[in-house]
């Protein structure tokens, strides 16, 4: 029961999100509401002899239930929604594993395990020591101090909250990764010259609200034990969505690149200062580029709007935009990339709907929150920009889940490009996990950056 609910039910909605609004809304309000009525069976069944019901705990059940089901038959007779939440054949599981687990979390008031994917089937690992309440103060103690820690004026109050940072990844990784990582046999960083093992991360729910990838102790430098110091991450909503992105990828090597560059936005004050360095550096390293950059007082061909944003995407394989961005705080479909006229055409994850992107392979989101879902209700579902743009076709994306440093984005920016070039110069996305790895392991041990995880911590690969 247990691994049939987290892998054959969890189900990433931005696709309905998108395509149809109202229905993912019925979705999601009919699903909370069965939610509810069996905590309210739970209640009952306290006072009550077992297999009797309030009349109506069992009335509201029966309505509720009805109805979903209902709803599922009208979503399955949708164009492209025909097995929208129905199982995963077992081989579908094990043939997306081929190249490296997936884990698959499951994260209640009950019980909270892993179910681990691989080639050779499914291994359920309890998590002891992981319970959904704790988890939830733990998300709230890591948000408090990541704000302080961006933003406090004092120095002093910065140190302090990049520890408590530290002390949430070094619990994350106690709880939650470690127990997997030892389950898989992971249990020290590889040596020179050995493989790095891939894993695939589903955290779903309120664990995808914290970097597991980052889980560890980096304060102890040179212990190894952290994820980032054992295995190359990547992150899918499910698993079903990992196997659309190898079914979009290609080895052919990039021809064209997009770079959108926003060192100033209009309507919002302030400037991202290495913004133009950033797409300076790249413009250098990408083929082909086509570099549209917002310029203050100006409008032209080169000015990032919407529409052309969206025409030039259509023919290029990587696409990096360096600008602000945010997750909407109570509609993640409406999470956006500020582009020049965000204020009438926002570029938000709707705005891939009808973008025919036939060549996309490599998107890099350069900006804030671009793997966030800021909607607890939600945050089961996926929905944020990296995934949307997964959906649109792209099989490999570079995102954040917080604010990131502009300076540091630069560094990261640079060294994720150089780590992707292989021979004659040419770029092989197939590296983009462990170019993100490398990249953002250079950047941690730099002078003194071990300790702030606020610095290194936010990217993420999502894909293949």
């Amino acid at each position: 029961m247990l691994q049939g609910h987290a892998l054959d039910l969890r189900t990433d909605l931005t696709p309905l999100f998108i395509a149809h609004p109202a229905l993912a809304e019925r979705f999601v309000r009919l699903r909370d509401r069965l939610d509810t009525s069996h905590d309210a069976e739970d209640a009952a069944a306290l006072m009550l002899q077992p297999g009797q019901d309030t009349p109506a705990v069992a009335a509201d059940r029966d309505d509720t239930a009805a109805a979903f089901t209902d709803l599922l038959t009208e979503i399955r007779g949708r164009e492209g929604f025909g097995s929208f939440l129905l199982p995963a054949p077992p081989e579908e599981l094990t043939r997306e594993a081929s190249a490296g687990p997936i884990v698959v979390f499951n994260i209640s008031r009950y019980r909270s395990d892993a179910l681990v994917v691989t080639a050779e089937g499914v291994a359920d690992v309890e998590l002891q020591d992981l319970d959904i309440k704790t988890l939830g103060e733990r998300i709230e103690t890591f948000e408090d101090a990541l704000a302080t820690a961006r933003l406090s004026p004092d120095r002093r109050e910065r140190t302090r909250a990049e520890g408590v940072l530290c002390e949430v990844l070094e619990w994350l990784w106690d709880t939650a990764a470690q127990p997997v990582l030892r389950h898989l046999g992971h249990d020290r960083a590889p040596q020179a010259g050995e493989r790095w093992p891939r894993i695939w991360w589903a955290p779903g729910g309120l664990l995808g609200m914290l970097p597991l990838h980052a889980a560890g102790y980096h304060r102890r430098e040179g212990a190894g034990q952290s994820v980032l110091d054992r295995v190359v991450s990547s992150y899918t909503p499910t698993v079903r969505a990992l196997g659309y992105a190898r079914s979009r990828r290609t080895l052919l090597p990039p021809e064209h690149s997009l770079i959108v560059a926003m060192p100033v936005t209009p309507g919002i004050r302030g400037s991202l200062d290495n913004v133009l360095r950033e797409a300076e550096l790249l413009a250098r390293r990408l083929p082909e580029p086509v570099v549209l950059i917002e310029r203050e007082g100006v409008e032209d061909a080169d000015t990032p709007t919407r529409d052309e944003v969206v025409a030039r995407l259509a023919t290029a394989e990587i696409a990096h935009f360096c600008c602000h961005g945010t997750s909407h705080p109570s509609d993640p479909s409406r999470s956006q990339l500020f582009l020049h006229d965000h204020r009438e055409r926002p570029f938000t994850v709707s705005s891939l709907t009808t973008a025919r992107l036939h060549h996309a392979q490599l998107a890099y989101l350069s900006a804030c929150e671009t793997m966030r879902n800021r909607v607890a209700d939600l945050a089961d579902e996926g929905i944020h920009l990296a995934s949307a743009f997964q959906l649109a076709g792209y099989p490999h994306v570079i995102a954040t889940l917080w604010p990131i440093n502009d300076a540091i984005a630069v560094d990261v920016a640079d060294a994720f490009y150089a780590g992707l070039e292989g021979r004659r110069k040419t770029i092989d996305l197939s590296r983009s996990a462990t170019a993100l790895h490398d990249a953002v392991t250079r950047v941690r041990d730099g002078f003194r950056r071990r300790a702030s995880p606020s610095l290194w911590a936010a990217y993420t690969h999502t894909g293949v």
